[in-house]
């Protein structure tokens, strides 16, 4: 969709636990966010408690609506609007306090979990009726009671008002493969460019396999403003589909990762090495050697082992703790990690997207 100032991709992310892969796949890729939130007593609530011990001692998962908040910053995601949605069917309607009241349990966690609230905008919508998601609420309607004491934005101007994020173009060049069919003589892969800059008639590398490809085609989609010129590029930033040819599809898949051809350029294989790794404050098992994990970076799920445990960081002294026994919840800590295929990997400051990942175990995010 495209607003006054900006062309945005919407990726959509269920909020139920049993999707949380799929949003882990969509926040990776994502520069900000939009939290929707149920304002009605006792929904907003089950999303936002933390987990509960049964009778037999046994933990509940962890509130969806926290879950998510961890993972889209822990994934890079730096700005967020939090659209308090069913507020017209709050006791009583378009209730002030309600909104107040959510926002006020809300702030403290975002803001524990690394998020600047000044790059946190809170708006009340009713999706159903679309009240406030493109037009000001009015007087002259049913939102007659927001309209008394909302003077702010609507969700559309919060979603114009985000800070165009920073491409990094002068980096080596990396898509990440999300979808792929054949198309004629050649591959349609699609996905997003996560840096760098390609052209039409490029070669590139697909990895890990590490085979050769030329980019004969650029699908940029229902982009009207681009010229001619522009939809022969791909830039970091852009979900295109690329028309591949040189390679057989049977070499090829979901996960993989395109980059440059030069092999200077490319980004390391690794089976092996070391993460600093967040651990979930209501995480039920601790982590010990030898503690077997599902790995979700961008589209890969892979099954990994966390060999060693290298340090961690003392929460009440700050100070480090090397080679711990156990790590618990709430705790910083620096691991080893083994899987059993090479992937693709980059620090951080190299590739945001090839630098982070989450870890589950059992449904449930560590």
């Amino acid at each position: 969709m495209s607003t006054k100032t900006h062309d945005i991709t919407i990726l959509d992310a269920p909020g139920h636990a049993d999707y949380v892969p799929a949003m882990i796949t969509g926040a990776g890729v994502s520069d900000v966010g939009i939290l929707v939130i149920s304002s009605t007593r006792g929904e907003f609530e089950s999303g936002f408690d933390a987990a509960t011990t049964n009778s037999n001692g046994i933990k509940g998962h962890v509130g969806q609506t926290r879950e998510h908040i961890t993972l889209a910053r822990g994934l890079g995601v730096s700005q967020l609007v939090v659209a308090v949605n069913k507020l017209d069917a709050a006791e009583p309607a378009w209730s002030q306090p309600r909104f107040e009241e959510i926002k006020a349990r809300l702030r403290p966690f975002l803001k524990a979990n690394g998020f600047n609230l000044d790059r946190v905008q809170f708006v009340p919508i009713s999706g159903l009726t679309g009240t406030n998601v493109k037009t000001s609420p009015s007087k002259n309607d049913n939102s007659e009671e927001l309209a008394k004491w909302y003077k702010g934005k609507t969700l559309l101007e919060a979603i114009d008002s985000f800070q165009p994020a920073k491409r990094n173009l002068d980096k080596p060049f990396r898509f990440i493969i999300s979808d792929l069919y054949a198309e004629g003589k050649g591959i349609a892969v699609k996905g997003r460019v996560a840096q760098g800059v390609a052209s039409v008639g490029d070669k590139v590398c697909v990895l890990p396999i590490g085979d050769l490809a030329t980019l004969s085609r650029i699908e940029h989609g229902d982009v009207q403003h681009f010229d001619e010129e522009r939809r022969k590029i791909a830039v970091a930033g852009d979900s295109v589909e690329f028309v591949i040819t040189g390679i057989d599809i049977a070499r090829i898949g979901v996960g993989n990762i395109l980059s440059d051809a030069g092999t200077d350029l490319r980004p390391a294989m690794k089976k092996k090495f070391k993460a600093k790794i967040i651990v979930m404050e209501d995480l039920s098992v601790p982590i010990i050697h030898g503690s077997q994990v599902l790995m979700h970076m961008h589209c890969l799920d892979k099954p990994a082992v966390i060999s060693k445990l290298i340090s961690k960081v003392d929460k009440k002294s700050g100070n480090e703790v090397p080679h711990p026994r156990v790590v618990t919840g709430g705790t910083t800590a620096t691991v080893e990690m083994k899987l059993k295929e090479k992937v693709c990997l980059e620090t951080y400051g190299e590739c945001r997207s090839l630098g982070r990942f989450a870890l589950r175990r059992g449904g449930d995010t560590v």
